[in-house]
């Protein structure tokens, strides 16, 4: 009973004891020592409850050396607004509900079901189709960061995961905090450079600009530092699908984009 209490809360998440072998959250021989506290856990009976508020270590030193390819971010845009710390914990229950295999969308949690890492305000996991994605809190946890990269071939893979990491991102936010009032902004390719703490200091576009463009057929987005052609700030994926892999899912359409609801999608 506590433990349904804890889960209906959105305090925890129950996982496959397995899924310890895919993440760094067991220090020391870690591919060992999970396997083996996964094995006892499973003999004894017991359950594996994840608490990402128990979570404390900083950014894994290796993370500052990857490469991404894409960057989106959903910014507060009130100065004293901010991410409270119950969104990240639910946002990262989401994720590790769809990383277990035994649990949720098995499609989808076949994609994420993959090597992962978790620290006390981001996650990074290789999905195992060619694609790495990041979510982190920045900027004072006045933002949510999204980044990802592909290897060659697989940019396909990396817009089809976009469009369901977005979703997460956004039915979080609106469940959790829909008081605050938000920006969805894309991050210009040439200024993904890792770690991004403040996205909001690197040239960004406006979602909602970047779909009015395309669907009055402008090759180019004209901003108030300049303009820059569509296929260079979204180089990977078709424009005419656009505004599914950037609102993250089917439902909404370019046609809604001219009035668009402060802190919507």
């Amino acid at each position: 009973m506590l433990i349904c209490f804890l889960k209906n809360m959105e305090l925890c998440q129950e996982l496959n004891p397995s899924f310890l072998n895919m993440t760094n959250l067991i220090a020391g021989n870690k591919k060992k020592i999970a396997i083996d506290s996964a094995s006892e856990t499973q003999r004894r009976g017991e359950r594996l409850l994840f608490f990402p508020c128990l979570l404390s270590t900083d950014r894994p030193d290796e993370m500052t050396s990857e490469v991404y390819q894409f960057g989106w971010c959903l910014q507060c845009t009130k100065e004293h607004d901010f991410f409270p710390p119950r969104y990240f914990h639910v946002l990262s229950l989401h994720f590790a509900f769809k990383f277990s295999l035994s649990k949720g969308n098995k499609e989808l949690a076949e994609k994420l079901s993959r090597k992962c890492k978790f620290w006390r305000n981001g996650l990074h996991w290789f999905d195992g189709y060619g694609v790495k994605v990041l979510v982190e809190i920045v900027d004072e946890s006045q933002c949510v960061l999204v980044m990802m990269s592909c290897e060659k071939g697989y940019s396909h893979n990396m817009v089809s995961l976009r469009r369901k990491v977005i979703r997460e991102v956004m039915s979080v936010y609106k469940n959790s905090c829909p008081g605050l009032k938000v920006q969805e902004l894309v991050i210009d390719p040439e200024e993904l450079a890792y770690p991004v703490n403040t996205p909001r200091e690197r040239t960004v576009y406006d979602v909602y600009d970047l779909l009015l463009a395309i669907k009055e057929g402008r090759p180019f987005l004209v901003t108030d530092n300049g303009h820059k052609e569509l296929k260079k700030i979204l180089p990977h994926e078709s424009l005419s699908d656009i505004n599914l892999s950037l609102l993250g899912g089917p439902d909404e359409e370019v046609n809604d984009v001219q009035n668009p609801k402060p802190g919507t999608v």
